[in-house]
């Protein structure tokens, strides 16, 4: 299940633009970019060439025995310490003025990824986003997992758990692992550079600031839509 966060109170949601109430982001190469959060902790602790390796899986079983690989490397790695390398990967340009805006606006903001759960409470604390989703440790030796399939069931548990349906949604996300998530979502924004095959989201924004993201959903029929 998502952990949440205690957020700034909400306004009614008949006073949110558009009727999104809740707008759900993926971590890496949306809320941040350049190297990916497991990129930046194997540079760091001497696991690159391998890691370069597990980041071309792809099928959900690819990605199930990737994770056991890592699980040797960062078992031994305190929170703390990945925290700090952390703390050098980039965010994306307006990242925290856009979750302010919104935030600020009365909607409710979730980071949902592939990335491990203790990577993305990094981000989320950072970032003030209210709640936030991904793979974690199942307590013996394995992980619950996050895949691309499974992001728009625990996104939907999450938002019913609001009493939000589908088309107060809005979503973003960049590679195609992200498209589950953006055709579950009434707004998909995606800000990768090359569009998925069989797929044409809301908007597409390659390499888009956050805050500008932001914009256009508090303004779907403004001036701000490119």
């Amino acid at each position: 299940m998502p952990t949440q966060h205690t957020g700034p109170d909400r306004r009614d949601p008949v006073d949110v633009p558009a009727g999104i109430r809740l707008v759900a982001f993926d971590l890496d190469g949306t809320l941040t970019r350049g190297r990916t959060c497991m990129e930046a902790i194997a540079d760091a602790f001497g696991f690159a060439a391998q890691m370069a390796v597990w980041e071309q899986t792809r099928t959900e079983q690819e990605l199930a025995v990737a994770r056991l690989g890592m699980w040797e490397y960062l078992q031994h790695l305190s929170t703390e310490d990945m925290d700090a390398v952390l703390a050098d990967v980039p965010l994306a340009p307006g990242a925290i003025e856009g979750i302010t805006a919104l935030r600020t606006a009365g909607i409710g903001t979730i980071i949902a990824s592939l990335a491990l759960a203790s990577h993305v409470a990094y981000f989320a604390g950072r970032l003030g986003v209210d709640a936030h989703f991904g793979t974690e440790p199942d307590g013996n030796g394995g992980y619950r997992h996050v895949f691309p399939t499974t992001k728009p069931t625990l996104l939907a548990e999450y938002a019913n758990a609001l009493d939000v349906s589908p088309e107060q949604i809005a979503a973003v996300g960049d590679t195609p692992g992200d498209v589950p998530m953006l055709r579950a979502a009434r707004i998909s924004i995606y800000v990768g550079t090359t569009l998925p095959d069989n797929f044409t989201p809301t908007w597409h924004l390659p390499a888009a600031r956050i805050d500008e993201i932001a914009r256009i959903i508090l303004d779907p029929d403004g001036e701000n839509v490119a």
